[in-house]
């Protein structure tokens, strides 16, 4: 029943324009970040050049295809349970024999697969030079899998966003204003230096940096797994609740 739902959220999301919006938005931004760095790259004398092409590629292309899921997870999320609870689709939803978690799970594997496309992008648009430039494949292979770990936290929390409300514009400003606050929140440690470590390891793009530069650290892996585990918890025991009330 989880791969049914996932099934019918991934042909959900590539049957509205949304969903092709996004996907082609970020591939354009993308290709022109790859052709920018490229460009740059090349102009440089091999003496003044600091970094070897496959690390910036991977901080700049990568990087930005962080920012893109962020954005974009929660505009396909909100539609999952907000947009449905809008729409009076989840009445129809609850009294089907599906578990709380089957549909939370099955939801966040469809949202998942989506954002995954996403986390494509930048290793296809690498292959275009792969025989004409020396890349190095085990730099690029950390990068994606930081990058799709940061995605389905991003996707998480976005899940979770989409059940505070039956709004759409609420769950949105919802997701938003958690993940920007696990973006900044490292920020805060010019202010709370004896905390500086606690912060630290609070802000996804401090491990998805280890990522970006080559590291792959089990903290790091389960930081993002810790915190998608406990935004879809979250998610879960929403919905129980609103199914008890």
């Amino acid at each position: 029943m989880i791969l049914v739902l996932a099934q019918r959220e991934w042909r959900a999301g590539l049957l509205t324009p949304l969903g092709w919006l996004l996907l082609a938005a970020n591939q354009l931004i993308l290709a022109w970040t790859f052709l920018r760095v490229l460009e740059s790259y090349t102009g440089l004398e091999a003496a003044k050049r600091t970094v070897g092409l496959t690390l910036e590629l991977s901080l700049n292309l990568w990087g930005l295809a962080a920012a893109l899921t962020l954005v974009s997870a929660p505009l396909l999320a909100a539609r999952m349970f907000g947009g449905e609870r809008h729409e009076g689709s989840a009445n129809l939803l609850g009294s089907a024999p599906v578990s709380i978690l089957e549909l939370v799970l099955g939801k966040y594997l469809g949202l998942a697969g989506l954002l995954t496309l996403v986390c494509l992008l930048p290793p296809l648009l690498a292959l275009t030079v792969a025989g004409a430039a020396e890349l190095d494949p085990g730099l690029l292979a950390a990068a994606t899998l930081g990058l799709w770990l940061a995605t389905l936290m991003f996707a998480a929390v976005g899940l979770f966003a989409s059940t505070l409300s039956a709004q759409p514009g609420i769950a949105l400003v919802a997701a938003y204003g958690l993940l920007i606050l696990f973006s900044l929140i490292g920020e805060a440690k010019r202010v709370f230096e004896p905390a500086t470590t606690l912060f630290d390891w609070l802000s996804w793009n401090e491990h998805l940096l280890w990522f970006l530069t080559g590291g792959v650290r089990l903290s790091d892996i389960a930081y993002f797994i810790l915190f998608a585990a406990l935004f879809l918890a979250l998610a879960h025991r929403r919905l129980a609740n609103r199914r008890l009330a």
